[in-house]
């Protein structure tokens, strides 16, 4: 009985390894062809959906006077793209271009300590992929 059970199983077992190759191969295909429809949309879009961290957004200053936070934000952080954005009534500075939430937090906690009142705003980010990845 024991011996009965030991052929099963290592039959099984060769069964299941066989398979794994053959589904691979099937699908490669297909995924390549996701991956390529979806570097087309990010396309159209100009980026992809991430955050960015916001830190200044005010309807009473002018275009100068948010430039003049935007310089400022560079030269404490220039490692940081920054982007400053009219929405009326509101002149709006965001930095970074982050893919998750949890990138923009560590970010926001960074820069909270020098710019009070920052938060985390869903957004189109900018986003370089390598494609020679996909042959």
């Amino acid at each position: 009985m024991k011996v009965l059970y030991f052929l099963s199983f290592c039959l099984f077992g060769l069964n299941v390894f066989s398979q794994n190759s053959t589904i691979y191969d099937e699908n490669e295909s297909r995924i390549d062809s996701l991956v390529l429809k979806q570097i087309y949309i990010n396309s159209l879009k100009n980026g992809v959906d991430g955050f960015r961290v916001q830190i200044h957004h005010d309807q009473s200053q002018s275009r100068e006077e948010s430039q003049k936070v935007r310089a400022k934000f560079s030269q404490d952080f220039p490692h940081l793209k920054t982007y400053l954005e009219f929405k009326s009534p509101y002149y709006k500075i965001q930095v970074g271009d982050f893919i998750t939430r949890i990138e923009a937090y560590k970010v926001q906690k960074e820069i909270s300590q020098k710019y009070r009142g920052t938060y985390i705003v869903p957004s189109i980010v900018n986003f370089e992929l390598n494609t020679g990845m996909i042959e």
